[in-house]
């Protein structure tokens, strides 16, 4: 359950949340999903080590590598093209740490990211709450695709929402249909 599993890394790694987001008009029923940074007490840590986020399915979603600043996003997207890698988003910068970044699918569809310049935090930092929105994760850029979004319609998809809906979990009618809001708006 997505309300629990932010938990384990807090409770049990030490972690701390950087940032919340949730549905529109939803914000009482809690987080749909969470930035969650390493806790290095007053050493300013990165933004999030770890993204967790409400939705029919579960799984790894894209690991991220951090260089040194917009020439490398660029140069390394030249380079990634250039061995049939495909932009998935990007170049842009982020609202929650402030990240440049840019997306890509690898030959075997696995997704990365490289990112930049992103806000650091320190213990004395409060999570901040945001709703959540496709037209939100950026402050520049293009918009979010519907290949990052995972929004690509499939069979898969849809047997993964209906599987979800019926398990013991938070995702009802209300929240499946906020998420897709949240991905169309």
């Amino acid at each position: 359950m997505f309300g629990r599993a932010p938990d384990w890394y807090l409770d049990t790694l030490g972690m701390t949340v950087s940032d919340f987001l949730f549905l529109d008009g939803q914000r009482g029923r809690g987080p749909t999903m969470a930035f969650i940074r390493c806790d290095l007490g007053s050493v300013p840590a990165d933004h999030h080590t770890l993204a967790m986020h409400l939705g029919p399915g579960t799984g790894y979603v894209h690991s991220a590598y951090q260089v040194t600043d917009l020439d490398s996003i660029a140069a390394g997207g030249e380079y990634l093209e250039e061995r049939g890698y495909k932009r998935s988003w990007g170049i842009g910068r982020h609202i929650q740490g402030s990240r440049l970044f840019d997306y890509w699918r690898d030959p075997d569809h696995f997704m990365l990211e490289h990112f930049a310049d992103g806000d650091l935090f320190s213990c004395d930092v409060e999570p901040g709450w945001a709703p959540m929105s496709t037209s939100g994760p950026a402050q520049w850029g293009p918009p979010a695709t519907r290949d990052f979004l995972g929004a690509s319609p499939s069979p898969q998809r849809l047997r993964d929402v209906i599987e979800a809906m019926r398990g013991d979990n938070e995702l009802d009618p209300a929240r499946l249909f906020g998420l897709f809001k949240a991905a169309n708006s």
